[in-house]
C-alpha cells in the first residue's frame, strides 16, 4: 500500500512502520519539496546574497552590488568557527571518585570529532564545526546524519558525522521526534558507480544498477537525483524507481541516525490567513532576515549614483547647427582634440540629474538600520574615535544579539551528535575503538575506548565559548569581584564553572593547591623545578636543584634499606631512590657539606677556637 504524507510530512503510523518502496520514497520526498517551496525558495533568494549576484537597477542604469552581505557573513561564520568547543559530564558530588568514568567519555566524544575531522579533510570538506556554522548562519537550519560505522575491509569502527545542505533535506517528524529523513542531491553515473557500484548493470549489493537501465543515463553529463533515505529501522538508497542501497538496519533502532533544528526560539507560528506551507518561510531564519530588503535599496541608490558618475565622465551635448547635421566624430575631452564649427554652430553641454540634497542624509538611515540588522561598522575597525568602556559594552551586547541564537543553535547539533554516537556505541554492535586527541587538561591522550567505558553515564553538556581577549579579561575582573573579601559573592568552584568557563573543575583545584603548597614550601618548590628540568631534557639545571635538595636532607641517594618510596621527602633516612634523581646523578656519591671556614683560614685549616684533633 502506498504511503501518503500528511501536512507534516509524516508516513503513516509510527508503530507500523514498513519498508518503503523506491517510489514511495520519491513520491514522499517530491511532495515534501513542494509543501517547504516557499523556505526553500527563501534559501535560494539568500544564497544570491551571499554570493552578491548582480543587481539589475533596469535599462540605461549601472549596476552596483554591495559586498555588506559576503562580509557579514564571513565575519558571523569565522566568530562560530573560532569558538571553542567544551564537553563535559556532569558529575554529582556524591559521584566525585567516579570522575574518571566520566572523563573518560568526555575523550571518548573528543577523540570521535577529532577523527570525524580528520575524515572530512580528507574528502576535501570543512570541518565539522565549519560547515555548521555556515548552514546555520546561510540557512537558517542544521541537519546531517551520525553513524558509526565498522569499515568491512579492516573491520575498524569510524564515526560517519556528515553535515547535509538543509536545502536539500526532507524530514518528517511525530510526537516524539524525527521519523524519517531523507538526503537529496545529484551526482554523475560515475560518482554514484564509486559509490555504490559498478556501472555494468550489477551494484554491490547484488541489486541491478539503476544508473545502467538505461545507456542515456551513463553520461555524465547528466545529473541523477538520489535519495539517501533514512527512518526508524534502514537506511535505503534509491535513483529512479529502484534500489542503490538495499534496505539497511542501523543499528540504533527506534530513533533516526540524524541530526537537525533550527535557529533561534522562534516557534512556528501560524497566520491566520495563510496555509501552514507559508508559515514555514519565518522559520529558522538566515542571518539575512532583517536586511534582506534593506540590501535592495541600498544597491539601488548607489546603481543611481554610479550613473550619474558615469554620465559626468561622458557628458551628453546639446549641438546647434544650421542644417542640424553637426555631430561630434571624436571624444572632445581627449588631449589635443579639435572640433570645428561652422558659423552658426554651437555646442552645449545637456544639463545633467542631481541627487537630492537629502540623500546623503537617506543613505545615513538606511546604513544604520543595515547596522542595527546585523553587525555594527566597528566590528570591521571601523572606528575613527576612542570609545568609553560603556560604549563598548553596548556596542557587544549588539554583537551579542546576532551570535548568540547561532551559538545555542551550534550546541544542540553537538549535543544530538553526542547523544546519537554515544547510543551506538552502547549496543556493543562496535567492537572497540582507538581514539587520540587533547583532553580537557590539554593532555595528549592515545587509548582504546569501550562501550563499557561510556554505558550508564549521563548525556554531554556541550558548551561553544565564542570569545574574544576583550571578554576573557572581563571574566577575570567579574571572577576576581565576586572571590574577594572575607565572604565572597561566590564558591570558588562555581566561579570556574559559570563565569571562566573551566571545564575540569576538580584538576584546577588540585594545580592551585600545589602551586600554593610550593608557595608556603620553597622545598617543594624546588622539588617541581627539579621534575620539570629533567622532563624538558635540560640534566645539568636539574641536577643543580637536586643538589641543593640533597644538602637540606630532602633527598637521599642512598636510601636504606625499606626506607621509602621514591619521591619521599627525607629525614630520617628516608627519601628517594636513585631512580628519582637526574639521570647523570644516578649512581653518584652524595655531596658533602663544605665545612664552614672564616674569611681568613685557607682550606683544610682548623677554625679559631677548634681543639686540636676535633
Amino acid at each position: 500500500m502506498m504511503l501518503q504524507p500528511d501536512a507534516s510530512g509524516q508516513l503513516g503510523a509510527r508503530h507500523a512502520v514498513p519498508i518503503p518502496t523506491p517510489s514511495e520514497i520519491t513520491t514522499l520526498v517530491d511532495s515534501h519539496e513542494m509543501y517547504r517551496e516557499a523556505l526553500r525558495q527563501r534559501m535560494e533568494d539568500d544564497w544570491d546574497l551571499l554570493t552578491l549576484k548582480e543587481f539589475d537597477p533596469g535599462e540605461g542604469y549601472r549596476s552596483y552590488t554591495s559586498n555588506e552581505p559576503m562580509t557579514y557573513f564571513a565575519k558571523m561564520t569565522a566568530s562560530l568557527a573560532a569558538g571553542t568547543l567544551k564537553i563535559r559530564i556532569p558529575v554529582e558530588k556524591a559521584r566525585l571518585e567516579k570522575r574518571e568514568r566520566e572523563s573518560g567519555k568526555e575523550r571518548f566524544f573528543i577523540g570521535i570529532l577529532k577523527a570525524n575531522d580528520e575524515r572530512l579533510l580528507g574528502l576535501g570538506e570543512p570541518v565539522l564545526l565549519d560547515s555548521l556554522a555556515a548552514f546555520i548562519n546561510l540557512r537558517g537550519w542544521y541537519c546531517g546524519r551520525a553513524m558509526l560505522v565498522k569499515d568491512p575491509l579492516t573491520g575498524l569502527t569510524y564515526a560517519d558525522i556528515t553535515p547535509w545542505d538543509p536545502l536539500h533535506v526532507s524530514w518528517g517528524v511525530g510526537p516524539r521526534g524525527l521519523r524519517w529523513i531523507c538526503h537529496k542531491t545529484k551526482k554523475t553515473p560515475a560518482e554514484i558507480a564509486d559509490e555504490y557500484g559498478s556501472t555494468n548493470g550489477e551494484a554491490v549489493s547484488g541489486q541491478r544498477s539503476a544508473i545502467s537501465y538505461s545507456n542515456q543515463l551513463l553520461d555524465d553529463s547528466v545529473g541523477l537525483d538520489v535519495y539517501d533515505w533514512y527512518d526508524e529501522t534502514n537506511n535505503i538508497v534509491v535513483i529512479g524507481s529502484e534500489y542503490v542501497k538495499p534496505p539497511t538496519p542501523h543499528t540504533i533502532l527506534g530513533r533516526v541516525p540524524a541530526f537537525f533544528g533550527t535557529v533561534g526560539p522562534l516557534p512556528l507560528i501560524r497566520s491566520r490567513t495563510l496555509i501552514a506551507k507559508h508559515n514555514l518561510i519565518h522559520q529558522g531564519e538566515s542571518i539575512f532576515a532583517a536586511n534582506r530588503r534593506l540590501y535592495e535599496k541600498v544597491n539601488l541608490v548607489m546603481s543611481t549614483m554610479l550613473q550619474l558618475v558615469a554620465l559626468s565622465r561622458d557628458h551628453p551635448f546639446v549641438i546647434t547647427s544650421i542644417d542640424g547635421t553637426k555631430t561630434i566624430a571624436d571624444n572632445p575631452w581627449l588631449e589635443g582634440s579639435q572640433t570645428p564649427l561652422a558659423e552658426g554652430d554651437k555646442i552645449d553641454l545637456l544639463p545633467l540629474l542631481e541627487m537630492s540634497r537629502d540623500t546623503g542624509a537617506f543613505m545615513g538611515l538606511i546604513s544604520a538600520e543595515v547596522q542595527r540588522g546585523a553587525l555594527p561598522y566597528s566590528v570591521y575597525g571601523q572606528l575613527a574615535f576612542q570609545l568609553s568602556g560603556y560604549a563598548v559594552n553596548l556596542l557587544k551586547q549588539a554583537t551579542d544579539s546576532p551570535i548568540l541564537p547561532r551559538k545555542r543553535a551550534v550546541e544542540n547539533a553537538y549535543l544530538q551528535i553526542t547523544n546519537l554516537i554515544s547510543d551506538q556505541f552502547a549496543t556493543r554492535a562496535y567492537p572497540g575503538v582507538q581514539l587520540q586527541g587533547r583532553d580537557t587538561n590539554r593532555d595528549w591522550f592515545d587509548e582504546e575506548f569501550t562501550p563499557d567505558m561510556i554505558v550508564g553515564l549521563p548525556s554531554a553538556e556541550i558548551t561553544l565559548v565564542v570569545a574574544t581577549p576583550q571578554d576573557e579579561m572581563q571574566k577575570l575582573q567579574m571572577a576576581k569581584l565576586a572571590s574577594e573579601g572575607p565572604w565572597p559573592l561566590l564558591p570558588m568552584r562555581v566561579i570556574w564553572d559559570e563565569i571562566l568557563n573551566y571545564q575540569d573543575t576538580d584538576s584546577i583545584a588540585d594545580a592551585i593547591k600545589e602551586q600554593v603548597a610550593e608557595r608556603m614550601l620553597p622545598t617543594a618548590a624546588l622539588m617541581v623545578l627539579m621534575q620539570a628540568l629533567e622532563k624538558q631534557g635540560r640534566p645539568e639545571l636539574a641536577m643543580l636543584y637536586a643538589g641543593e635538595l640533597i644538602k637540606l636532607g630532602i633527598l637521599n641517594p642512598n636510601p636504606v634499606s625499606g626506607a621509602g618510596m621514591n619521591g619521599q621527602a627525607g629525614g630520617g633516612g628516608g627519601g628517594l631512590s636513585p631512580e628519582a634523581l637526574p639521570a647523570p646523578m644516578q649512581g653518584a656519591p652524595t655531596p658533602q657539606p663544605t665545612p664552614q671556614q672564616g674569611p681568613n683560614v685557607p682550606p683544610g685549616s682548623s677554625r679559631p677556637g677548634a681543639q686540636a684533633g676535633g
